[in-house]
């Protein structure tokens, strides 16, 4: 599918190489839940000693989900439970995103995401907020799921590398499905552009949206890139695709 907006990509944050192209999506990367994974070639500093955050991507599960899959993460030490962030399905199709370890979490236990179909996944982080349950929000497909969160702090210093479809410690099992334009907001929360981030169900150039900022960190996971790399539209944190082919990068994206 294309979808064509009147913004061009570069016109409004920063995306590499300028260019006036119409925005499209037609492309996502599609991991086995053996050994796909992507990683970047040095440490993922973006979020360190931050309080705020966002995380925005399209994901689209299997039928069945037999492990707890690792979407995304960040180590900070060599202990396998320790990340700087981690997000994780479980095998009740619930998503779950945790700071430094599993008991600093944001859970949506309510709101399992549809198999076998594409989902939006947005986290919202702010530390600073006085009431916890405020401190962190996750929205599925727009919507408000949160059901519990205890995130405080800052995120820890990273050791390594950022990760899509696995841990570096291997921690939990490699993802199956596909991901697509996976965004990270670093010292900023976007609770109040979900809607627009969303776009209502189909992607969206995100350095061209009316109010919220351009992301950090953006993959496209396949437009415009070239395998076995994944570039990072906004940034130098550019994914190497390992123990994948080309063929990993697949034409099927949210409609």
């Amino acid at each position: 599918m294309q979808i064509s907006i009147s913004n061009a990509i570069g016109g409004g944050g920063g995306a590499k190489g300028g260019g006036t192209a119409p925005f499209e999506n037609t492309k996502s990367t599609r991991f086995d839940g053996v050994d796909d994974f992507c990683e970047t070639s040095a440490n993922y500093s973006e979020l360190d000693g931050k309080n705020k955050a966002t995380f925005s991507f399209w994901i689209q599960p299997p039928s069945t989900i037999a492990n707890f899959k690792i979407i995304s993460s960040t180590i900070k030490n060599s202990t396998a439970s320790h990340h700087q962030f981690q997000i994780i399905l479980t095998t009740s199709a619930l998503i779950q995103i945790s700071m430094h370890s599993s008991s600093k979490y944001i859970r949506a236990s309510s709101t399992p995401l549809n198999l076998n179909a594409w989902n939006h996944v947005m986290y919202c982080i702010d530390t600073s907020q006085g009431v916890g349950s405020q401190r962190g929000r996750v929205f599925i497909n727009g919507v408000d799921s949160t059901s519990s969160t205890t995130v405080s702090g800052t995120f820890a210093t990273s050791t390594g590398a950022l990760y899509i479809g696995e841990n570096e410690n291997g921690y939990y099992n490699p993802f199956e499905g596909a991901i697509d334009e996976f965004a990270i907001w670093s010292g900023t929360d976007q609770r109040a552009n979900v809607s627009e981030i969303y776009g209502g169900g189909v992607a969206v150039d995100l350095n061209n949206l009316a109010t919220a900022p351009s992301p950090t960190t953006w993959y496209r996971m396949g437009d415009g890139d070239t395998f076995p790399t994944l570039q990072d539209t906004n940034g130098s944190a550019d994914l190497t695709m390992t123990n994948m082919t080309s063929g990993n990068i697949v034409t099927d994206v949210p409609t």
